[in-house]
């Protein structure tokens, strides 16, 4: 082994495509092996397999943790590239993803929540279902619209519950989401934040009533059509014209 002293060295190196590139310019002859270059070929094998490939995976939860620790950034843009790229990571981030959801920080908690929605993993339905019970507002919202985006029959009972929050944003997550999953069983609940104190959460109760396209909401998105909000009106007319009247 001693004519091949970069052998010693390449368990230095921290790249896998830095390793490679040494290896490829030692310029073993093929037509000339003999015993030692055999040797050598084994022992490049042995260290591909148990050095290179452990230094893979570190840099990948390297960077997914970086990743995570970016959610809390101050900068909505730095936090909105991050979500953008544990989306494009995917399943891997997951687990690290649903651990942020018990961070001190209610940036991280939004920002891992919101990522595991893009993802759409079902891994991650009931750990965002706990969420919706978060002391800060933004995160159950959060927490909602990431439940609304993976579309998980699990949370429809949840996210009927979210309707009555006491604010306003996080029940009209809570509708839009439920718009999503289009469960039946949570038209009568919608049909009811039809009447909610908050125009934005009419207008949007009325849209996933939309969503569903359930004849049971046609009267009432009728009657909305002569709410004080414009919004509401004009979702009411879009959400009648996506549903069929009963036969």
């Amino acid at each position: 082994m001693g004519e091949y002293p970069l052998l010693i060295t390449l368990h230095k190196y921290q790249s896998f495509d830095m390793s490679l590139c040494r290896i490829a310019h030692l310029g073993v002859n093929r037509n000339k092996m003999n015993t030692s270059d055999v040797l050598f070929k084994m022992a490049i094998g042995i260290i591909l397999t148990f050095c290179c490939v452990p230094v893979i995976v570190y840099s990948q939860s390297d960077e997914i943790h970086g990743l995570i620790q970016a959610l809390n950034d101050k900068n909505v843009n730095i936090r909105r590239r991050a979500i953008r790229a544990l989306e494009k990571v995917g399943p891997s981030a997951v687990k690290p993803l649903i651990a942020a959801l018990k961070s001190e920080k209610s940036r991280a908690r939004a920002g891992a929540a919101e990522a595991l929605g893009k993802i759409k993993d079902a891994r991650a339905v009931e750990p965002l279902i706990d969420v919706l019970r978060d002391n800060i507002s933004n995160v159950r919202a959060a927490a909602a619209e990431a439940l609304g985006e993976i579309k998980d029959a699990r949370a429809v009972v949840p996210l009927i519950a979210l309707l009555q929050d006491i604010d306003s944003d996080v029940r009209s997550w809570a509708a839009k989401a439920l718009g999503e999953i289009k469960d039946a069983r949570a038209v009568e609940p919608i049909i009811a934040a039809l009447q909610d104190e908050n125009a934005n959460v009419r207008s949007w109760a009325a849209e996933a009533l939309g969503e569903i396209k359930d004849s049971r909401a046609i009267e009432p998105l009728i009657a909305a059509l002569q709410d004080i909000s414009a919004d509401v009106r004009n979702s009411a007319a879009k959400a009648l014209a996506k549903i069929k009247p009963a036969t």
